[in-house]
């Protein structure tokens, strides 16, 4: 009897383990210029099927930004538009911290999710991608198209630790 449902739960594990998702990319470490300030950083990065990408890094300031890139060259977000994110069944965001306004491109939309002040950062959308399982993206195309892609946010706490430190403490704001 034990074995039989052994088999069974092996078998379900494998078929849901090759099903197709949307978002089954793993998170890792990169070591990339910081952007904007000519130092070394490193950068928590994933990206999915569909070529899009998501980099979270801490800046020179102790910033810690995220930032959504389009994929492909022939892409690009509408004028003065910003993409929106939503963690698993929270509320959706289209901007930074204490309400400021993302930072956009034609490439990227990039919000400030929290500083590091005394190793601490008070950031409810940082820790819910620490410890969250999806992460969904909508956003309007210059030529008028909506579109939207995800991201799976397994491996994303792990990562994130590295690049913050592993005495940073994550709380919500």
């Amino acid at each position: 009897m034990y074995l039989s449902r052994y088999r069974t739960l092996f078998a379900l594990l494998l078929v849901l383990s090759l099903a197709p998702g949307e978002a089954r990319s793993e998170w890792t470490v990169a070591e990339l210029e910081d952007i904007g300030q000519g130092e070394e950083a490193q950068v928590a990065f994933t990206d999915n099927e569909e070529g899009y990408s998501l980099e979270i890094y801490r800046d020179s300031v102790n910033a810690v930004r995220g930032r959504f890139t389009l994929a492909g060259e022939l892409l690009a977000f509408a004028e003065r538009s910003c993409a929106t994110y939503q963690i698993d069944r929270g509320a959706p965001r289209n901007r930074s911290i204490n309400n400021a306004p993302c930072l956009s491109t034609d490439r990227w939309s990039e919000y400030i999710l929290g500083y590091i002040e005394n190793r601490h950062i008070a950031s409810s959308p940082l820790l819910a991608i620490m410890n969250g399982i999806n992460i969904v993206f909508r956003f309007k195309l210059e030529n008028g198209d909506y579109r939207t892609t995800s991201f799976s946010l397994q491996g994303s706490k792990r990562a994130l630790t590295t690049v913050l430190g592993d005495d940073v403490n994550v709380g919500p704001d």
